[in-house]
């Protein structure tokens, strides 16, 4: 069976173009031969990938083979140049070697040159081999590295764009379906901006026909990818619905192409197009495992970009109606509050214990559902930025005294004793309802898992703040829950267990943070946990912001 061999001859004799082929063809080759004469046909032929040798003449009128390998070698082209002519002595054969040739002989001993061509063809294409593996192995090493750094959609897509140029391709076209039908170009990279701005541009005035026979379209319908070595104009022209559309696609520059479907779980997202124009060999078979492997990982990264952006926008709604639902509740609650309020007096004068009871309980569950009212409202300003800090002077010790008092109730109904120890003189600058609201967590927390033991709370002075601490003797909390009990949601045992909505402490934290402390917790020795709140003593006007 015949090998086909592509070969550049740099020849002025018709004749010895004959010969050298004849040669070849009893060699085993299939020859495809193009004879150059001169400096310019032969830059002019110089096409990336388009030849497997260059046979070349040691003299021709006004040019020579050491002129000749100056024009390859200043190309960038690897391509086995041989010298092959009847003028060449070992003086001439030795210069061509330094010069770059790989072999050289009179035409005497064209018997030689089938071996000759085969030799260096072949080592040429180990060579590309190589270097197409390590290009392969380097380009999907960095996107790796690339695509790992970011959830945002639109960046990530830039990225896969940019990812393949210049390596691998000279275009590359991000396609992106958001109806599952039609594929619009989000993303572009070329090293020449003015074609990047001509490429989005074109998308624009000639979007793709979901319906196309071929091209972008029919590997999104299909899922298969498809490869173009080459894109001749004829092919451009049955494409082009107007003089306009053809010129602009002439324009691009596209000699070879690979379509690669972007596949997620849920099934296909896009296509990315790679492209290349004269600068580069065209798209080969081989070509196809990486570039099939690059999108593979880009599709993962934009599918979790695409999850990531469904999941912000569904925390933003549930935000937004938190902060509607809170609105709307807080008026018939407060209405509610007051009627309850004016039947309890009522009831006192009308010396009705039972009534009175009865009353005060259903005050206290209004109270508790105004709580949760409000810790919604502050959740809602926490989504949008804020906390804002309403400072005045007061007496810690005397707040929280007055904190527990309104706990004394529901300890005694859940078996636990309140017991308090305050340093006196502990008076700052604070927003009395942002640490009423942190101490009454901290107390809430400790009383629901105290376990019907007693519950202990200092207030103390540490250098330039104030600390207040809770201990309880309950069921404790695990190592690695005590910072997760402060994230927003967050809890370490059940909801159906103990109820609540995951927010005290997340609200707690972020209202110690808007004054300049913190509060964190920690497990008691012995048993139980133990939950500070630590205050500067000098005042800090400062509004806490969520963190992205």
């Amino acid at each position: 069976m015949s090998r086909p061999l592509r070969v550049l001859l740099v020849e002025d004799n018709p004749d010895d173009q004959e010969l050298v082929e004849r040669e070849l063809r009893r060699g085993g080759f299939e020859v495809h031969c193009h004879r150059v004469q001169s400096a310019e046909e032969l830059r002019a032929a110089l096409e990336p990938g388009a030849w497997d040798v260059i046979l070349s003449d040691y003299c021709l009128p006004g040019f020579d083979a050491p002129s000749a390998l100056g024009i390859v070698r200043d190309s960038g082209l690897d391509i086995p140049f041989i010298v092959v002519s009847g003028s060449v002595g070992e003086f001439e054969g030795v210069e061509v070697m330094k010069a770059g040739a790989r072999d050289y002989f009179p035409k005497t001993l064209l018997t030689r040159l089938p071996v000759a061509v085969a030799r260096e063809v072949d080592e040429a294409r180990l060579r590309h081999e190589r270097a197409r593996a390590e290009r392969d192995r380097a380009l999907l090493a960095r996107a790796g590295e690339v695509l790992a750094g970011s959830l945002d959609l639109q960046e990530t897509m830039d990225q896969v764009a940019r990812l393949p140029v210049p390596e691998l391709a000279d275009w590359c076209a991000v396609y992106y379906s958001e109806d599952g039908r039609h594929l619009k170009v989000v993303a572009l990279a070329h090293e020449d901006p003015e074609r990047v701005e001509l490429g989005f541009e074109t998308d624009r005035l000639f979007p793709l026909s979901p319906d196309a026979p071929s091209g972008p379209a029919r590997v999104f319908r299909t899922g298969e990818p498809q490869l173009l070595t080459d894109v001749p104009a004829a092919r451009l022209e049955a494409l082009a619905r107007s003089p306009e559309h053809l010129r602009r696609m002439l324009a691009l520059g596209l000699h070879s192409v690979i379509h690669v479907p972007l596949v997620g779980r849920m099934g296909t997202l896009g296509v990315v197009t790679l492209g290349t124009t004269g600068s580069r060999p065209r798209f080969h078979p081989k070509d196809m495992p990486v570039a099939q492997e690059l999108v593979r990982r880009a599709a993962l990264t934009l599918e979790n970009a695409r999850l990531f952006r469904e999941s912000q926008e569904a925390i933003r709604l549930r935000d937004e109606f938190l902060a509607v639902a809170a609105h709307e509740l807080r008026t018939p609650l407060t209405t509610l509050g007051l009627q309850l309020s004016t039947l309890v007096q009522r009831a006192r004068r009308e010396a009705s214990a039972d009534m009175v009871e009865r009353l005060d309980k259903g005050v206290r569950q209004v109270r508790r559902l105004g709580t949760l009212v409000e810790m919604l409202l502050d959740v809602s300003r926490l989504s949008t930025g804020e906390l804002p800090l309403s400072l005045e002077g007061m007496d810690l010790g005397e707040l929280v005294a007055e904190v527990l008092e309104r706990f004394e109730a529901e300890s005694q109904a859940m078996g636990c004793a309140l017991r308090l120890e305050v340093a006196r003189g502990l008076v700052g600058q604070w927003d009395r309802m942002r640490v009423e609201q942190v101490v009454s967590g901290m107390l809430s927390n400790a009383l629901k898992f105290g376990a019907r033991q007693p519950v202990e709370v200092r207030v103390v002075r540490e250098g330039a703040v104030a600390r207040v601490v809770v201990e309880d003797r309950g069921i404790g909390i695990p190592e690695e829950q005590l910072e997760r009990i402060f994230e927003r949601f967050g809890r370490a045992v059940s909801s159906r267990s103990y109820g609540g909505l995951g927010l005290g402490l997340y609200l707690a934290r972020r209202a110690a943070e808007a004054h300049g402390g913190r509060v964190w917790a920690e497990q008691r020795p012995g048993g139980g946990a133990r939950f500070i709140l630590e205050l500067p003593l000098r005042a800090r006007n400062h509004a806490v912001e969520e963190p992205a």
